[in-house]
């Protein structure tokens, strides 16, 4: 009997044991929770040096020059002596006429159309052969007026398509015209006051063979660049009071540091001032960060 009183007095005495322990370990963790409690946790990316260019994006068209020929006092076709896709000389006779008049290439290009055959007769003015002159061809682009004072005659241009993605072709702009215009989509007059926007043309510094008449481009503008830039994310940015700052990582603990931004282009910005090479910036969960607060870094 004594035995079993001894034995119940050290059961109840373990459970007292292992009920504090649990207190302890409970209170420790309630305790590492509300130390922890302002810890934010972030990822975070490094200031580097590299190269940074300012881009304006413009929606194009492509153009060449267009030779729609016929005959002045109209006549039948004789004889054509081309066929369509055929690439012609400047001055090639093409076709010719029961009254000795001939259709001759005003300039090297591509029998883009042939509209008759042999024995009909065409009239007066009407095209008999369409001529196309990829060599002269361009582009047509709509630059937003809140761009065009960043825009100017020379810049250097890569030109695009949804028809060959992979492609890239090399351009300059030669013109600008001097007056706004409404946006044209799809040819049409877009009816927005908003969408006023300044024409240019864009000459190929290359190849280009695969771009036809009126196909749609993209038009991507290099207006600035800088070789040595040392490039912040955009990530990192935040706006306020009309200033940008960045979260500087170190020690685990974060600072605001207002920089000064230079180029802008679509992933990053240049920092004039405010940051250092190699410095870590905070680039998610800003909104909650805080001048020397706590942060854990994810990887």
């Amino acid at each position: 009997m004594q035995n079993l009183k001894v034995k119940s007095q050290n059961n109840r005495r373990w459970l007292w044991i292992i009920l504090v322990v649990l207190v302890v370990l409970l209170a420790g963790w309630m305790g590492i929770r509300f130390w922890n409690r302002d810890i934010v946790s972030i990822k975070t990316a490094v200031v580097m040096k590299g190269p940074i260019e300012q881009v304006i994006t413009a929606s194009g068209v492509m153009d060449a020059p267009v030779y729609d020929l016929g005959p002045k006092m109209g006549g039948k076709l004789i004889t054509i002596n081309v066929k369509e896709g055929q690439k012609v000389s400047g001055g090639q006779t093409l076709a010719e006429f029961d009254d000795t008049t001939r259709l001759v290439a005003p300039a090297n290009g591509i029998v883009a159309k042939i509209d008759y055959d042999i024995g009909e007769t065409v009239s007066p003015g009407m095209p008999a052969i369409v001529v196309v002159n990829y060599d002269k061809s361009w582009v047509d682009a709509q630059i937003d007026e809140i761009d065009i004072a960043s825009v100017k005659i020379g810049d250097k241009v890569k030109v695009t398509s949804d028809v060959y993605p992979d492609k890239v072709y090399e351009g300059e702009i030669y013109w600008i015209a001097p007056l706004a215009e409404l946006r044209r989509v799809g040819g049409r007059i877009k009816m927005d006051e908003e969408s006023y926007v300044f024409p240019c043309k864009i000459k190929f510094l290359g190849k280009h063979d695969e771009l036809k008449v009126n196909m749609s481009v993209n038009v991507d503008i290099a207006t600035k660049k800088n070789d040595h830039a040392l490039i912040v994310p955009r990530e990192a940015l935040v706006s306020r009071d009309d200033s940008s700052l960045v979260f500087k990582t170190i020690n685990h603990r974060v600072y605001e540091s207002k920089i000064t931004i230079g180029i802008r282009s679509f992933s990053s910005v240049e920092a004039l001032a405010g940051v250092a090479e190699n410095d870590v910036l905070a680039i998610t969960n800003l909104s909650k960060l805080k001048d020397k607060g706590r942060v854990k870094i994810e990887q």
